[in-house]
């Protein structure tokens, strides 16, 4: 079929173009980013995307694309700026950084963001192959300007402990654990004798390419120094506020619910009897959105995720909800099945 091969050909360069004109908008997008750190100016601005995707559903619409398509392909050119410019270096006056767990996934990401940011950094992990940053002990790393907690959430408290023990009182301390309830009495007692301490949850995993653009939770814990030093340290992402007795329910409904949801849906699969290539030809569209969360849940690391759906005292009302949701579904008159759809669709749309 030598006119299909012309064509594929065709279809080839074409991909190569794109790629080619993305690659000189992330170039673009790179100057105008160095532009905005140095004035200190916001990474994401929603207004401009707007524009941005409204140029494409229009442009899509005089070449025969449709509008949900040039919106997703305006989405994606988007968020890959965001990171090309979230990943650029925004110096802040340099403090004295040590993560203790800093040679873990999250660890060894928050000390290339930091580094980059101009900040000494410097790791304490009874694991140090391969690290990347200067190895020092407890007690060396509590005399840091700031000492964050990348830790396993059943050690978290110990550690936080000995941290407090060894550290400066001026010294800023915070965890970025994803469950609070193991060290959310400690943080309370030390905020309100002094000490310069929050609890923060970035809301990505240590594959994310940057921090821009990406929600980060700061728990209040007493301190408005160390609030502020977070913020500082997080500014180009989207901070949300919250009293650390807050937060275990926020994440048992938006980590416990969601990881929960697409690691049940896969174990269904699992279970079918099929195989994951039989249901692949046969998929609708909402299987195949489905199930590309359900394979990045799926590759996480396990042990983390078990963590986050036991050691959260708040995830057993939130998947007794899930358990609630799917009987209803199950058993519903049609009515109320349809009222029930109609709910969702109604809360999705609140501001």
């Amino acid at each position: 079929m030598p006119e299909l091969d012309a064509l594929r050909a065709e279809l080839a360069e074409i991909d190569k173009t794109i790629m080619e004109l993305v690659g000189r908008r992330n170039e673009i997008a790179k100057i105008i980013g160095q532009e905005k750190a140095k004035s200190g100016a916001s990474v994401v601005v929603p207004s401009v995307e707007r524009i941005v995707e409204q140029r494409y559903i229009d442009a899509g619409a005089a070449h025969g694309v449709t509008a949900n398509a040039a919106y997703r392909i305006s989405r994606a050119v988007i968020d890959e700026s965001v990171d090309v410019q979230g990943r650029l270096p925004r110096f802040q006056e340099p403090k004295k950084i040590c993560i203790v767990g800093g040679n873990g996934g999250m660890g060894r990401w928050l000390s290339h963001f930091l580094a980059a940011r101009g900040h000494a950094v410097s790791i304490s992990d009874p694991d140090c192959e391969g690290a990347e940053f200067p190895a020092v002990s407890l007690e060396e790393g509590a005399k840091a300007d700031i000492i964050i907690l990348a830790t396993p959430v059943p050690v978290s408290d110990r550690i936080l402990d000995e941290v407090l023990s060894a550290s400066s009182p001026d010294a800023v301390i915070f965890d970025i654990l994803s469950v609070k309830e193991p060290v959310r009495e400690r943080l309370r007692k030390a905020g309100a004798a002094g000490r310069h301490v929050c609890s923060v949850h970035p809301m990505f995993g240590p594959s994310a390419p940057s921090a821009a653009g990406r929600n980060v939770i700061i728990c209040r814990c007493g301190s408005a120094a160390a609030d502020e030093t977070a913020e500082m340290l997080f500014n180009v992402s989207d901070i949300l506020f919250m009293d650390i007795e807050e937060h275990d329910k926020a994440a048992a409904y938006v980590l416990g619910l969601s990881h929960a949801v697409n690691i049940a849906f896969s174990d269904a699969l699992v279970r079918s009897g099929c195989t994951s290539a039989e249901f692949r030809a046969a998929a609708s569209t909402t299987f195949r959105k489905q199930t590309a969360v359900s394979v990045e849940v799926a590759n996480e690391n396990a042990e983390l995720y078990y963590a986050i759906q036991r050691e959260n005292p708040e995830n057993d009302a939130a998947l007794r909800k899930l358990e609630e949701a799917v009987s209803r579904v199950r058993t519903l008159p049609k009515e109320e099945f349809i009222s029930l759809m109609q709910d969702a669709a109604a809360w999705y749309q609140q501001p």
